[in-house]
């Protein structure tokens, strides 16, 4: 009897130390325990090769579920009958949150254009849409309405399907839809591809913004500067920088270590001039300070420059 009485004490413990355990398991999926997964959608035209931090994901169209966090995205175009330049650049993945990447291949890294847009969460009931462009300083139409010059947001936008139209000198027109989610921010970051007709003042670079040229919306009253001579045909002082070739033919330099900074002057690829100093910038740009004619110092970026120690 006694020994009935202790087996079905232990069976009510050994139950509710189950229940206990269920319901803590529940707890913790529930309120997600664990680190919540992303999602990365990729596509491209033509079909490409899909490679997050030189892993191989799969080919255009792709979704796959992702960790939270800073990736590098290579894009290798598969097309057979044109010769096309591979695509990369850096994608911050936000928790829980769908990050949508959309390219068009172009024969350089110039006449590529590349959409990234992924969602974050607002106080407001409304919806709101967030646009970077590059080159900044590009013409934002929303729904056939001009919005501003980029980078913008634009608040109180109504739940839904919208109509995006980005124009910028020197760069083709890139008009794009949208679908917009009450409460939430769209962010859209849109590199312009270079019109080869027209070559522009803006860069196409997907590492900088205006560096090689200003946008023609932001006039500041002044005259262009004229890019200036090289100082001499031998290698000046170590360690120094030597231009690299840019597609508008120059590269400018900046009062500081900005691209928002005043223009100082320009130079031009092939000349070669002793670094004063360097800085990197948030973006993880590095700038490099020079004497541009002989006396006056200026910024150049480290994107279009070859270092040499």
């Amino acid at each position: 009897m006694i020994i009935d009485m202790r087996k079905q004490k232990l069976g009510v413990l050994i139950g509710i130390l189950a229940l206990v355990g269920l319901v803590v398991w529940g707890i913790k999926s529930i309120g997600g325990g664990g680190s919540k997964e992303s999602v990365l959608k990729v596509a491209s035209n033509p079909v490409a090769s899909v490679f997050l931090d030189n892993k191989h994901v799969g080919r255009t169209p792709v979704e796959t579920n992702v960790a939270s966090g800073e990736y590098s995205l290579r894009l290798v175009p598969e097309s057979s009958t044109q010769t096309l330049a591979s695509w990369q650049g850096n994608v911050r993945i936000a928790p829980d949150i769908l990050t949508y990447v959309n390219a068009g291949l172009g024969e350089s890294e110039f006449t590529t254009t590349v959409e990234t847009m992924w969602l974050e969460k607002i106080s407001s009931k409304l919806a709101e849409v967030s646009i970077t462009t590059n080159p900044d300083g590009a013409t934002v139409s929303l729904d056939g309405e001009t919005k501003g010059i980029s980078p913008i947001s634009v608040p109180n936008v109504s739940a839904g399907d919208h109509s995006l139209a980005i124009a910028s000198p020197g760069f083709l027109s890139k008009n794009t839809k949208l679908k917009t989610t009450a409460g939430y921010k769209l962010n859209a970051v849109i590199k312009l591809a270079l019109n080869s007709a027209s070559p522009p003042e803006a860069s196409p670079s997907p590492i900088i913004t205006d560096e090689l040229g200003a946008s023609a919306s932001k006039p500041s009253g002044k005259t262009t500067p004229t890019p200036t001579k090289a100082v001499s045909s031998s290698d000046p002082a170590k360690p120094f920088v030597t231009i690299k070739d840019t597609p508008t033919g120059f590269l400018r330099v900046r009062m500081e270590p900005t691209t928002g900074a005043t223009e100082a002057a320009q130079v031009k690829p092939g000349e070669k001039f002793t670094i004063q100093d360097s800085q990197e910038d948030a973006k993880g740009t590095t700038w490099y300070e020079i004497k541009y004619d002989g006396k006056n110092s200026g910024w150049i970026s480290g994107t279009y420059a070859t270092k040499t120690e």
